[in-house]
């Protein structure tokens, strides 16, 4: 055979060598180019609430890859059909622990904006409470929308009762009398406002009204806490949220979370949050506008069963999170609202509840959640910066790495697309998240910066000082909607805040027998009032006549002045009063 016969007959066997190797090697489906409609999903849920502690990759993808094979992820055979454009693969999907599939292509949008998505009702103050906002409006009509006279009511009437159960303790009845609400109003003002303690009252009625301030009837309250651990000021409490709900119609972005009232005393449900700054205190479950921190609805936690207070029997067997929520949205149902919460809260179970109550959700999501493919945990070989998204009919899966071996997953019903933040090259469902889980904080922090709080060993005190910070803070929040008004800073509103309240027990005070003249003429600068001339003799109430023996006493006694009479002005010493000389007295 020649040398040219040789070499074609070695080109004809490489050739069959390759055309064999081809047929060995399977067909890999091309994703990009698919265009079969989605996959229907069998929504697998989990009921039970997973703990916190991680999950082993490893064992993860082992137990995917021992699932049975799903005929849709299978590669199309070409040769079935004689068409070029169908399709050489279906969808690639993502697989859960519990099968729950996810895919990896965003269903078709059919409509510019999805009804779920359209809110029904704006943000504004509600038609009853229209009034408020006008020309004239000042901080106290505001907060008197929060905390009403009937509220204040309650308050004197079991103050009053704890005052006369102590009073017979007291030699001097002066700082012991009863109260009303005009002193009320002062005595909440001088907590906030402590420029004008020595104007508005005594320190020892200060302190007496701290210690006997009261918020339900004492009688009735050992029945009571059989039923309910807050009943001290639950009663109180309620109406509180009960006004908030009815005054103001919050945004379209809501915002659920916990805030922690720091407390360190006796109480059966006092909590440790290791990541809050007080760590210890009192939590209230809040929910409030994403963007001002408007808190529309909240209650006292006090144990593992409190979440579920008021839920029909069906939700009893529910996450602990997920009855936390469905009690705070009660007022928001139907209104196509977001719901932004924590990791904490976030499960494909309340995500699909929310669904039927016209509510959309975005929240992060814990990594040991059963619905979530391995594909998406952290991994050393994904690059920072990229995303990995899942699709279902109704909700939306993202992984984003933020780090190396990190990953953060966020989980959407409101979104349906795998946007990309142009400017901060994050998925959008991340920088949504971002906006809008600040809402309970930004209202703890109201509450933090311009409090009433004391320090007390009384755990109802502890509630009713923050009850007093939201009223306030929400007042802000209102009166930042009336156009007519020029804006003012929080600072400047809660000192105009303070003086309204205080300005009626000031008038009341200044005309009040036997104060000091230097107190009266403080009051009167505070209230812009012209101040009393001085009557005495010499010329100045301070400098006592030439005389230097009380006017009162006998002579022979020689008792040495220690300042001059209320009334006559004339010299006294301590023997005969500290305000008033005896024959003033007699007089009287």
């Amino acid at each position: 055979m020649s040398q040219r016969d040789q070499n074609i007959s070695r080109w004809l066997e490489e050739c069959d060598s390759d055309s064999e190797d081809q047929r060995d090697v399977p067909e890999i489906p091309n994703e990009d180019c698919s265009d079969v409609e989605d996959v229907p999903v069998d929504h697998v849920i989990d009921s039970e609430c997973q703990s916190d502690s991680d999950i082993d990759v490893n064992e993860l993808n082992e137990d995917v890859n021992n699932l049975p094979v799903d005929d849709d992820d299978l590669p199309v055979d070409n040769d079935a059909s004689s068409d070029d454009d169908v399709p050489l693969a279906r969808y690639r999907n993502y697989f859960g622990k519990n099968r729950f599939r996810w895919s990896s292509q965003a269903p078709v949008s059919r409509s510019r904006t999805l009804q779920h998505n359209i809110v029904c009702q704006p943000p504004e103050l509600k038609r009853n409470f229209r009034y408020a906002l006008n020309r004239n409006t000042v901080p106290i009509d505001i907060w008197q929308l929060f905390f009403t006279d009937d509220m204040l009511e309650v308050i004197v009437k079991h103050t009053n009762e704890k005052i006369r159960k102590i009073r017979p303790n007291y030699r001097i009845q002066t700082c012991i009398q009863d109260l009303d609400v005009v002193e009320l109003k002062a005595f909440i003002a001088q907590m906030a406002q402590e420029e004008i303690y020595r104007c508005t009252m005594s320190k020892n009625r200060f302190e007496t009204l701290l210690n006997c301030l009261r918020f339900d009837d004492a009688s009735t309250r050992d029945e009571r806490r059989s039923t309910d651990k807050a009943a001290p000021i639950s009663e109180l409490f309620d109406k509180l949220i009960q006004n908030c709900k009815e005054v103001c119609s919050i945004g379209s972005y809501t915002c659920i979370d916990e805030m922690l009232v720091g407390f360190r005393g006796r109480c059966s449900f006092e909590m440790y949050i290791t990541k809050k700054p007080n760590k210890y205190g009192l939590k209230i479950m809040g929910l409030t506008d994403a963007k001002n921190g408007y808190l529309a609805d909240g209650y006292l936690y006090l144990g593992k069963d409190s979440d579920s207070q008021g839920l029909p029997v069906e939700y009893q067997r529910l996450n602990k999170p997920t009855q936390a929520v469905l009690r705070l949205i009660s007022s928001i149902e139907g209104t196509h609202r977001n719901v932004t919460v924590d990791n904490w809260f976030t499960s494909v179970e309340l995500m699909n509840i929310l669904k039927q109550k016209q509510l959309t959700l975005v929240g992060t999501l814990k990594k040991n959640k059963r619905e979530v493919p391995p594909q998406f945990l952290p991994s050393r070989h994904r690059e920072v910066g990229s995303s990995i998204f899942g699709f279902t009919s109704d909700a939306t899966l993202v992984s984003y790495v933020p780090k190396h071996n990190k990953a953060v997953l966020v989980l959407s019903s409101m979104h349906h697309a795998p946007t990309i933040d142009p400017q901060k090259q994050k998925p959008e469902m991340i920088t949504f998240y971002n906006s809008t889980k600040g809402g309970v904080d930004t209202l703890d922090q109201k509450c933090a910066i311009y409090s009433t709080s004391r320090r007390t060993q009384r755990w109802p005190m502890v509630v009713f000082y923050r009850m007093l910070d939201v009223s306030a803070a929400n007042a802000y929040i209102i009166s930042s909607m009336n156009q007519s008004q020029k804006k003012v800073f929080r600072l400047n509103f809660m000192k105009r805040l303070a003086e309204d309240l205080i300005e009626p027990h000031l008038r009341r005070r200044v005309n009040q027998f036997g104060l000091q003249r230097e107190l009266q003429n403080a009051i009167r600068r505070v209230l812009k009032i012209d101040e009393q001339p001085s009557t005495s003799s010499a010329g100045s109430s301070d400098k006592l006549e030439s005389r230097k023996t009380c006017s009162t006493c006998d002579p022979k006694k020689k008792r040495k002045t220690f300042h001059l009479c209320f009334q006559c002005k004339n010299p006294i010493c301590v023997e005969c009063s500290q305000k008033m000389c005896v024959d003033c007295r007699e007089k009287l």
